[in-house]
């Protein structure tokens, strides 16, 4: 009698355990979907996209005859059509820094056969570079695993820019160079709306090229007044600080899509086997599936929706991260860095995206790319001083009148970025992501 009242009792605390685990599983799994549907009415609710419908609404229309991207296309069309060339430039622009030396008449020969090539394409880039606005035609509902091959010719079109500005700066045409930089920057621009991260990370890279010509140039340079005064503008329009969290916007909305085709995946309701057959074989087949697959076992424990929760509060960090003004926006993409490193090894799907995007790398190369922008800002007012007084300045407060009517802060440190004379010229740096390691400086030297 006592025994069998043992195992009665057993089997009670046995079965009130298991209810009560059921019902701790009902209301994990209810709280988990609660809390993302509560994430996304909150993207929501601030007028952003969460699917790729929404996103290809999002990132606006343009006109047809607004629209430089068409011309751009025509561009690009037109260098492939001369791809076959045998120009050792072509797929390896070699631009030339101030400090090497100057090109033999055979180099330019072969620089300049090359530009002949293709000047109907570089007009028709320097045709685009004066619409201000661009949206290539690419349909963002629909999920592309493989990059928008627009990026790509976009970059090659900045390699041709900078061949063309260079070629010009060896020949002193200082005007015509001017304008191959202000194209370049005009490029770069071209991509400053689309929600994208490798858009952007393309936007960076066209700028980088853009500051290189820009760079080379004003070393050797005779620009007018009018000349710099029109390149200031340029750079303070390329200091965009929107472009990033857009992107980031964008980049969410794929995420959410991923882990949307993974729940499709995934469920266990939508197993490949049809109603026709018995319930029986259905059974056998989902639960060689659930046994099978670690996928459906982590989905139906709620870790596909706890990892979608988590993904969703990161973007959500970095997009109020790429918000935020300097320098507090540094400080703020170091915690996440840190943060990153430390994330749960259970968090598989999200870990792996989170660091394959690595979004605090995007967010300080991003101001990296701003303290080159400011910098170079500083040196066209610089040389309009110059040209002014037939002298460098001694600071950087002698160039009030010059198109700076606010000096540009290091976004490292919310401090003035650095002038520092030398005895050939003068250089403008920004103290870097590591402010007590010289070496991470960023530095524009202009030397003539």
């Amino acid at each position: 009698m006592v025994r069998w009242k043992y195992w009665a009792r057993l089997l009670f605390l046995v079965a009130l355990a298991s209810i009560a685990m059921f019902v701790a599983f009902v209301l994990w799994r209810f709280s988990l979907d609660r809390l993302v549907g509560g994430e996304i009415a909150a993207i929501h609710e601030q007028s952003y996209p969460v699917s790729l419908a929404e996103l290809n609404r999002w990132y606006p229309r343009v006109p047809p005859g607004e629209n430089g991207a068409f011309v751009l296309g025509k561009a690009f069309a037109n260098q492939s059509a001369r791809s076959h060339s045998s120009a050792p430039v072509c797929d390896d622009p070699v631009v030339r820094s101030p400090a090497d030396e100057l090109p033999t008449d055979a180099d330019r020969r072969v620089v300049e056969d090359y530009l002949d090539e293709r000047s109907d394409a570089l007009a028709l880039l320097h045709e685009a570079s004066e619409i201000s606005r661009s949206r290539f035609p690419i349909d963002l509902g629909t999920l592309s695993i493989m990059p928008y091959p627009h990026l790509g010719k976009l970059i090659h079109s900045a390699h041709l820019l900078e061949v063309e500005a260079a070629n010009h700066t060896d020949h002193a045409d200082w005007e015509s160079a001017a304008v191959s930089v202000q194209s370049l920057f005009a490029l770069s621009h071209s991509l400053v709306r689309e929600p994208l991260v490798r858009s952007y990370l393309a936007r960076l890279e066209c700028q980088r090229i853009a500051i290189d010509s820009l760079q080379d140039l004003l070393s050797r340079t005779g620009l007018t007044d009018a000349h710099l005064d029109t390149l200031g503008a340029v750079l303070e329009r390329a200091d965009d600080q929107r472009g990033l969290a857009r992107a980031f916007i964008g980049q969410r909305c794929i995420g959410i899509r991923g882990f949307d085709m993974m729940d499709d995946t995934l469920n266990l309701a939508r197993a490949p086997v049809g109603r026709s057959h018995s319930f029986s074989q259905r059974l056998l087949v989902g639960l060689d599936l659930l046994f099978s697959s670690p996928g459906y076992v982590y989905d139906l424990c709620g870790f596909l929706q706890w990892d979608e929760l988590h993904y969703l509060r990161v973007m959500d960090s970095y997009i109020q991260t790429a918000q935020t003004t300097f320098p507090e926006r540094i400080d703020e993409a170091q915690e996440l860095r840190r943060s990153l490193e430390h994330e749960s090894g259970l968090h598989a799907f999200s870990r792996g995206w989170l660091h394959g995007m690595n979004g605090p790398r995007i967010i300080l190369k991003d101001a990296a790319m701003t303290a080159q922008l400011r910098a170079a800002r500083i040196a066209v007012a610089v040389e309009r001083f110059r040209l002014a007084r037939g002298q460098l300045p001694r600071t950087l407060a002698d160039l009030d009148p010059f198109g700076l009517r606010a000096l540009p802060a290091d976004p490292f440190n919310g401090r003035p970025l650095r002038y520092k004379r030398l005895p050939n010229g003068y250089a403008v740096s920004s103290v870097g992501e590591n402010s007590a390691d010289q070496t991470d400086d960023i530095t524009f030297v202009v030397e003539r």
